[in-house]
């Protein structure tokens, strides 16, 4: 069984009515939430993995909580004991704060809105989910004796699950609140760690044994040899010299490079910890500059020095940018418009454009170009899935691989979100009122 069959089996109804009366909320709306946090917490995961300081922190947590599954074997009758839940709460609420640092807030109140339940309680569910999430994958861990890395391939082998189940209304939220736009893209992958030995040489640690995982600054290893290289060059240069005065001078230097090694060593640390806090940072949309008002002058040099008519000739059809450049060169006009990409369309039942489509591509990337301040979402639709797939990921993968040209022609991924919405008309849908299934490509200007 994989990780969502393992966390649909643990999230059972029975446990699902005992957690909703701990936190005194309709077991239709905890049933919500906490699927929307084991989507969120496992995409949050998969995120993590990808830095190989992330693979390493993940591990130590599981190891050192002690998450072997102990829980799991008989829930209901834990959740019975409201101390004893309280304290997988806040051990949950603890553990999210390290490996999601500065999301716990942000995550609550999406889930809030998303499943109508209070605050607290998304905080409650938060912790209580992340716990038992956490022993799940303890618990593979333990049967399967994985290390930190087949841990990380473990997360990432649910990559396409999270992907096709996580609910439409739901997925831009996820995608925007934690970051997953590589992710749930297909970009990204689990790191794999490498150890560099005294002799230079670099080794994977994918073969080893599985243990414990402590942080360490492999920087101390180099500095070492290097010190001693120096005391040995130093005295030698003393020795060469015969005098003391320049013996004293030389030790000077010594600890005053040895001073300057500590500093690089700490600057080293600083600066990997906020390269991954950033790497976990939700994307903002960039505020634009403010512009003088009530001045045709200021209004003109709002907009790019390439003309709607310009573009067009340095794209082809022109299209697209006919119909973009006089709304994006309009600071008065609020962002959130939607404009069908007519020019762009797939084999039936495929990942391949159809050979006119390109054009199109071109012209997005060159206006993505043109106005860096841009921000899009492609939503795509499909009704003619064959084989394998379904509406609803072939609508996915095809947006992505509009995305995937895109990035490769220069363009920062996050600032293109895509998702799919299947034929567009809900599973859910009682009305009785016929609705036509819909196959195409839409773009929303998300900021500009």
């Amino acid at each position: 069984m994989n990780l969502f069959a393992n966390l649909t089996t643990v999230f059972n109804p029975e446990v699902l009515s005992r957690i909703a009366d701990y936190i005194d909320e309709p077991i239709e709306k905890t049933s919500k939430a906490v699927d929307g946090l084991v989507y969120t917490i496992m995409g949050g995961l998969m995120k993590r993995t990808t830095s190989e300081i992330g693979v390493n922190q993940l591990y130590n947590h599981i190891q050192k909580g002690r998450y072997d599954g102990g829980p799991l074997d008989n829930l209901v009758t834990v959740l019975r004991d409201p101390a004893y839940t309280n304290t997988l709460i806040t051990q949950g609420n603890e553990v999210i704060s390290h490996l999601l640092p500065a999301m716990k807030s942000s995550i609550g109140s999406m889930i809030s809105s998303y499943a109508g339940i209070r605050n607290s309680s998304a905080i409650s569910l938060l912790g209580l989910t992340t716990t038992l999430v956490l022993h799940v994958l303890g618990k593979q861990v333990k049967d399967q004796k994985l290390d930190a890395d087949g841990l990380a391939s473990a997360l990432f082998a649910e990559r396409e699950t999270l992907v096709n189940n996580v609910p439409e209304e739901f997925m831009p939220r996820l995608v925007e609140k934690v970051g997953l736009q590589q992710v749930v893209a297909g970009l990204a992958t689990p790191a794999r760690r490498t150890t560099v030995e005294a002799s230079g040489r670099t080794v994977s640690t994918a073969t080893r044994p599985a243990i414990s995982y402590d942080l360490t600054d492999d920087s101390d290893n180099d500095n070492g040899a290097l010190t001693k290289w120096g005391v040995g060059a130093l005295i030698a240069v003393a020795l060469a010299f015969g005098g003391y005065y320049l013996y004293q001078n030389t030790q000077k230097y010594s600890n005053d490079g040895q001073d300057t090694t500590d500093v690089a060593s700490v600057s080293s640390d600083t600066i990997q910890a906020d390269t991954v806090t950033r790497s976990l940072a939700v994307p903002k949309e960039p505020v634009a500059k403010t512009a003088p008002k009530s001045t045709s002058a200021a209004s003109a040099s709002l907009a790019p020095a390439t003309s709607a008519t310009g573009l067009a000739s340095a794209t082809g059809t022109g299209s697209l940018a006919q119909q973009m450049t006089p709304y994006l060169g309009n600071a008065a006009l609020p962002k959130g418009r939607v404009f069908p990409l007519t020019g762009i369309a797939f084999q039936p039942g495929s990942l391949s454009l159809t050979p006119g489509s390109q054009a199109t591509v071109t012209e997005l990337a060159t206006l993505l170009k043109t106005y860096p301040q841009l921000q899009v979402l492609l939503v795509g639709y499909a009704n003619d899935a064959q084989g394998d797939f379904t509406n609803k990921s072939l609508s996915f993968k095809r947006v992505n691989v509009i995305k995937q040209q895109l990035v490769t022609s220069g363009i920062n991924f996050q600032r293109i979100d895509a998702i799919g919405r299947g034929t567009g008309v809900a599973k859910n849908d009682t009305s009785g009122v016929p609705k036509p299934t819909m196959r195409k490509i839409m773009l929303k200007v998300v900021s500009k």
